[in-house]
């Protein structure tokens, strides 16, 4: 009898109609994709949101199908002892494939089959139901006792509360327990004089609701996405991208900790910037530092990208060349302010690098270059002084104790690591490794073929620096509230255009005009001060404030630089801090024999009248 219930009901499921009924907040489908109803003007405007998406879209009545949230009814699960069963199976079949279109079957025609079956009436009609269902030999089958698989024995009142307790306690920001949500939908269950149910019809419960919009309701969108959502198509056509043809960049802070190349004392982390190449996976370059990412360190980053680097190779004592570099077409950054720069933007756009920003907040756009820095993370954790990616994986290693590299040897390690590792081990993406990749796409049949460069490293690198537009004065031109002049800049002076001014903020003891198509390097009108970095600057003009309470001007500024830098090298024991500035000053490359101070109170004057002739 209960088989023949539950067969009853599949079959009413299965005979129904699915109705369309469309207002707001009903879930439909629109192309093939699940969306939800926002708001019914009319029935041809209907304003909808695809799941899973931020995607919106108009569409009609006619566009959307129904969303059928329940799976198909399926037949009950059957159970074969012995062949006479599937014998007997067979028999039914042939016995109703004399119908066979019929949606039901006269007494006469049921009396018939009974008689040759050797059956009463009602277990024809019980087995005709089937055969409405399945008509092959399995829907003949005998079915499995006990409750069909996925079927519950809760209540509505139940279901509703364990599901309101889910949304209060599971399904929200602060990820409350299976646990904590199954003693909320107990004491729930208890006050309403319904039987509580037990942690694993709760846990049940869950295991069956959405898991995608589950993990975003607990983990937000990027993490939800990421632990339950679909990974996507990634980049369209990847396999008929060629090389240089899309460059993704990021940044990244290390998780090691260098230490002072002097006192061997610990400063702290660093900052990477790395850029591949999507096609053959190599890394183009990388830039470390321990200023926060920037202008600067894109522009850097570039520079090492798209020229060769053979003269910086040598200087670190590595004789293997760098072979991957060139001229990308397109460079995939995300929405950060160190690349949103209009600037910046401008000079790429004017070497032919068209940037591509992602869609914000979703690095999966940006797959391939945090894949790869995730790789070099965990290379990088087998050093000593490394901090793990979090202080759970830490537990009590004491990371600066045990740090023992400088930035420069950490730099020269991450040379070998890309160079030489990385870049010979076989990627399971290409079938190969990313350096044959890269010497395949440019070796033709008549000879190797050379990737693009810009003609000139150092106006490449200085169009890619922070830059502003600035006239040209008898005292020069300013910056940072200090006056630079060089003798180059004569033929400017009064001139009512307006000339851009670049500045590598590592060393503002120079800044650099561009006049026409040329790069004029300006140094301070005062020569005798030794080099700054901006943050040095920066940060005595902020003393002054903090200690008079008005603007500083460029005498007290510097005074205050020295006084600090005085006050590094005399302490017996320096500061983490203080060890890091050290490291970020930029070097004192002035002769030693210095000129004396320049006289603020005098005109300046020409040592010879660059108009005058000879008589």
């Amino acid at each position: 009898m209960a088989d023949a219930k539950n067969t009853s009901e599949a079959l009413k499921v299965a005979r129904r109609s699915v109705a369309l009924r469309v207002k707001k907040g009903a879930l439909v489908v629109c192309d093939g994709r699940a969306a939800t109803v926002l708001a019914v003007v009319s029935a041809s405007q209907l304003w909808i949101k695809h799941l899973g998406t931020e995607d919106h879209q108009w569409v009609s009545l006619e566009d959307l199908r129904p969303y059928v949230e329940q799976p198909a009814p399926k037949l009950l699960e059957v159970v074969q002892d012995d062949e006479s069963d599937f014998e007997r199976a067979v028999e039914w079949m042939r016995a109703f494939d004399r119908y066979k279109g019929c949606s039901t079957l006269t007494p006469s025609v049921k009396s018939s089959i009974a008689k040759e079956m050797e059956v009463s009436r009602r277990t024809v009609e019980r087995h005709f139901d089937l055969y409405q269902i399945d008509s092959t030999v399995r829907g003949q089958l005998p079915c499995k006792p006990g409750p069909e698989k996925g079927s519950s024995s809760l209540t509505r009142v139940q279901l509703a509360i364990i599901d309101n307790a889910i949304d209060e306690r599971y399904r929200v920001e602060e990820r409350g327990s299976v646990q904590a949500t199954a003693d909320l939908a107990g004491a729930r269950c208890v006050a309403a004089g319904v039987k509580a149910p037990c942690y694993n019809t709760v846990r049940a419960r869950i295991s069956v609701l959405d898991r995608w919009m589950m993990a975003r309701d607990r983990h937000g969108r990027v993490r939800g996405d990421a632990k339950a959502g679909p990974a996507g198509l990634g980049i369209a056509n990847k396999s008929e991208i060629n090389p240089l043809d899309y460059v993704q960049m990021d940044h990244a802070i290390v998780d090691v900790i260098v230490v002072d190349p002097d006192t061997r004392e610990e400063i702290g982390r660093p900052w990477i910037t790395l850029a591949i190449d999507i096609a053959t996976r190599c890394i183009l370059g990388f830039y470390l530092t321990f200023d926060a990412p920037s202008q600067a360190s894109v522009a850097l980053a570039l520079e090492q990208c798209c020229l060769p680097r053979d003269a910086w190779l040598k200087s670190l004592g590595v004789a293997e060349p760098w072979l991957p570099y060139g001229l990308m077409k397109t460079i995939g950054w995300d929405n950060a302010k160190c690349f949103r720069n209009t600037n910046l933007i401008a000079a790429c756009r004017g070497h032919g690098i068209e940037p591509r920003f992602r869609k914000v907040r979703n690095p999966v756009h940006g797959a391939h270059i945090e894949r790869v820095i995730g790789t070099y993370m965990g290379r990088v954790h087998l050093l000593k002084g490394t901090t793990f990616s979090n202080t759970k994986e830490r537990e009590d290693y004491k990371s600066g104790e045990n740090a023992i590299m400088t930035l420069r040897e950490l730099e020269l390690w991450t040379i070998h690591e890309i160079n030489g590792r990385y870049h010979n081990t076989e990627h399971s993406g290409l079938g190969c490794t990313p350096l044959e990749a890269w010497k395949d796409a440019w070796t033709e049949d008549d000879g190797i073929r050379l990737p693009p460069i810009p003609a000139n490293r150092r106006d490449f690198r200085l169009s890619l620096f922070p830059r502003v537009q600035r006239s040209v004065g008898r005292e020069g031109v300013q910056r940072f509230a200090l006056k630079y002049w060089d003798e180059g800049l004569i033929p400017l002076i009064g001139s009512k255009s307006k000339f851009p001014v670049a500045h590598d903020p590592r060393d503002i003891s120079r800044v650099y005009l561009l006049a026409g198509t040329t790069w004029i390097d300006v140094p301070w009108r005062d020569r005798t001060r030794a080099p700054i970095a901006l943050w040095e600057w920066e940060r005595a003009k902020h003393e002054v404030r903090r200690k008079h309470n008005r603007s500083a001007c460029s005498a007290e500024a510097f005074k205050h630089i020295e006084a600090q830098r005085e006050l590094e090298r005399e302490a017996e024991r320096t500061t983490r801090k203080q060890r890091r500035d050290r490291q970020r000053r930029p070097e004192d490359d002035r002769p030693r024999s210095r000129a004396t101070s320049v006289d603020y109170g005098v005109a300046p004057t020409l040592l010879s009248d660059p108009f005058s002739q000879k008589s």
